[in-house]
């Protein structure tokens, strides 16, 4: 009896040394709102969120009541944001994009040992892989990832939202060596120099065609070439390489119409300063010859320029410049044809340089190529009297064109449309001065509308004595000397 009464007290104290061990063990597992907490994430887990509402609401802690109570409400706005999209009607996707954040968020700030209900889970998980096959062929690729990667932590990794991060990625890189790409095409667009231009155009069409093959080549290794990220990501490079492809072009026929300008310039050189009215007849005919010479050999450059880059110079351009140089070349033919007639020549006077003015050689300056032609020059610095020059002008039938004559000082100009014998014919012939001084602005002196009172493509005017002995002025072609006034 002894024995089986020691054997009892022994079994009693070791069950509760037992209770000691376990309460010590557990801290606060034996703790009232601890279980009601425990047995609510129990109840959510295996039942419905709701289940869980009555143990919550016995927790004493106000604070941690109303924050897993909090729960309960966040999970019915989350789910009732789900359903206001998925009862089968069609949505905007606004409407859909906003449901979607909305779910997410509220999901989110769920204690991470509660679990979503399938049907939700599965919910949410479409409709976030819904909104992001959207945004990727909409090119907002990073919005895509960022709420692939918060649904990931929501919802749980699916096979679309493996996919569709993949796509994501892809197409990020695809952006990263685009914007390389671009960094060559903007050294292209700022350089001055036409071949570091182009070198960097090359370089960049170049990248970009890198990063197309590239881009394909993830695509269809990852299984997701049809994706509408990617494929919006094909079109963007498809248009990026177009666009710099056309301002490669440019690039080229800019540079090909300098070789035009060039060629202008040419035959608008005039000799050293103050040489224009002391020429003998020889020394005329020299500069004209050196004029088409040097027309010919910039259009030689022209041609072997035109035939490194076939591609970009077409028959337009060859047409028009091989045109303004059969012009020039006419006009070239007329001026030495003029200067050869010696002994009337020599009775006009001084000639101006260049010879021929008009609007078919305009001043770059001009806004659009029409309204001022490079000017004519002419200058003395021992005139003692009244003196008379003379110059061509190319003005089109019908062409209301003015001739404006202007001078440093303000010394009276006259203006005839016939050949004054240096002044000996104008008294004698009663020859009229065809300025218009009703439109005389400062020291401009305009024949307007000259192709219709000139009687040939000649102009002879006289610059007459002033306060000094020197003198300089231009001859110029406006499209309207009256509105370019106004």
């Amino acid at each position: 009896m002894k024995k089986h009464a020691l054997i009892k007290r022994l079994t009693i104290a070791a069950a509760f040394a037992l209770v000691l061990v376990s309460c010590a063990t557990t801290g606060k597992s034996g703790n009232p709102d601890e279980q009601s907490v425990t047995k609510g994430i129990e109840a959510w887990n295996k039942r419905n969120p709701e289940a869980a509402r009555g143990y919550w609401a016995d927790i004493g802690d106000p604070a941690v009541r109303k924050k897993f109570l909090g729960y309960i409400d966040s999970f019915k706005a989350g789910d009732a944001a789900l359903t206001g999209v998925t009862d089968g009607e069609k949505h905007p996707e606004s409407a859909l994009l906003a449901a979607c954040d909305k779910a997410l968020a509220a999901f989110s700030s769920l204690d991470e040992r509660l679990v979503l209900p399938d049907g939700v889970r599965n919910d949410g998980a479409q409709l976030s892989e819904g909104r992001m096959r959207v945004l990727l062929a909409g090119g907002n690729t990073a919005r895509a990832r960022d709420l692939g990667r918060k649904s990931v932590a929501v919802y749980g990794q699916t096979e679309g939202f493996t996919l569709l991060l993949k796509e994501a990625d892809i197409v990020s890189a695809s952006r990263s060596r685009a914007a390389k790409a671009e960094t060559l095409a903007q050294e292209g667009r700022s350089s001055g120099d036409f071949s570091s231009r182009l070198a960097a155009f090359d370089a960049s069409l170049e990248a970009y065609r890198k990063a197309e093959s590239a881009l394909a080549a993830e695509a269809s290794s990852a299984g997701i070439a049809s994706g509408g990220g990617v494929t919006h990501e094909q079109k963007l490079l498809r248009r990026e390489i177009q666009n710099v492809s056309v301002e490669r072009d440019g690039a080229i026929r800019a540079q090909a119409y300098q070789y035009k300008d060039r060629i202008g310039e040419e035959f608008a050189r005039v000799p050293e300063k103050g040489a224009e009215g002391s020429m003998s007849l020889e020394e005329m005919l020299a500069h004209q010859e050196s004029v088409k010479s040097n027309i010919e050999t910039v259009h030689k450059e022209m041609l072997s320029f035109a035939g490194t880059y076939p591609e970009s110079i077409g028959k337009d351009i060859l047409d028009e410049i091989d045109g303004q140089k059969r012009d020039l070349d006419l006009k070239i033919a007329q001026i030495n044809n003029e200067i050869r007639t010696a002994k009337e020549i020599a009775s006009r006077g001084k000639v101006v340089m260049p010879i021929m003015i008009g609007l078919f050689n305009p001043a770059p300056s001009t806004g659009d190529q029409g309204k001022k032609s490079r000017p004519a020059v002419f200058s003395a610095s021992k005139a003692k009297k009244d003196e008379y020059w003379w110059g061509m002008v190319s003005i089109p039938r019908g062409e209301m064109n003015d001739l404006v004559i202007t001078m440093k000082d303000p010394r009276t100009v006259r203006v005839f449309g016939e050949n004054t014998r240096s002044g000996k014919l104008i008294e004698k012939n009663k020859m009229t001065d065809m300025v218009n001084r009703t439109y005389k602005v400062g020291n401009s002196w305009p024949v307007l509308n000259a192709g219709g009172q000139l009687p040939s493509n000649k102009y002879f005017f006289e610059v007459q004595e002033g306060k000094t002995n020197e003198y300089e002025g231009e001859v110029v072609v406006y499209s309207s000397f009256i509105m370019r006034m106004r």
